[in-house]
Formats: structure tokens, C-alpha cells, sequence
């Protein structure tokens, strides 16, 4: 991938965000440093920083809106039905079911795109 200053923002603004945003969101942190830069031009970043697997979408069934993750690691998400909050979530804590679905089917696990719905501990509380 041929190196752009412009794109090279794009991604410091997202994985410096904390928490997932849309490219609307993003293209307005990045107008903050680049005023002149288009949203066409963050969209087309973004795609193509998807298709090389520095970042990963994410899109939410109560929503239309793709979210953008910085984080370009293989992890997962919870997104709480209740508040809307989306928390990542590591895969140590899947390795066992990983091991699971190999010893029972034979299927080596290799990717995950896990999104767990249900009520974060905040909305609990209330």
C-alpha cells in the first residue's frame, strides 16, 4: 500500500479514539488536523484500510451505520441492547471454545467476528 499522510491520520485519529466510530464521526476528528480532506477521501481511506486488515468494521442491528475499529487485532465485541455501548472484548476467553468446536467437529478456528447483544453492568445497576 502506497503511503498517504492523509490516510496515515485517518488511522492515528481512529486508533486514538475510545470508542468506534462512523466515518462521519471520524471525518470530522480528521477535519480538526486536515481542514481541506473530503469525506469521500475518509471513506475511500477507510476501505481501503479495511481490505488490508489494519482496521475492521463493525455494524450493529438497531443501527445502519457501519462503525470503524482501530483496533486491527482479531477480537470481539459487546454491545449492550439497553445503552448502545459497544466494549471490546479479548479471545483468550474464547481459545477454549475454539478447542471446543475442533475436538468435537474438527474445524480449526482461524477467524472470529463475534458480536455478543445483552446488557452492559451500568444499565444493570439501574
Amino acid at each position: 500500500m502506497k503511503y498517504s499522510k492523509q490516510r496515515e491520520i485517518i488511522l492515528k485519529t481512529l486508533k486514538a479514539a475510545d470508542t468506534h466510530l462512523t466515518a462521519e464521526d471520524l471525518y470530522h476528528k480528521v477535519r480538526e488536523i486536515i481542514p481541506r480532506i473530503s469525506l469521500g477521501t475518509v471513506y475511500r481511506n477507510l476501505n481501503l484500510l479495511v481490505e488490508v486488515g489494519e482496521i475492521r468494521t463493525l455494524q450493529s442491528s438497531d443501527s445502519p451505520s457501519i462503525l470503524y475499529d482501530g483496533r486491527g487485532d482479531e477480537h470481539c465485541h459487546l454491545i449492550c441492547t439497553s445503552c448502545g455501548k459497544i466494549t471490546d472484548i479479548d479471545l483468550a476467553l474464547f481459545t477454549p471454545f475454539d478447542l471446543l468446536v475442533y475436538d468435537k467437529r474438527g474445524f480449526l478456528v482461524d477467524d472470529h467476528d463475534l458480536v455478543l447483544k445483552g446488557t452492559c453492568a451500568e444499565c444493570l445497576e439501574k
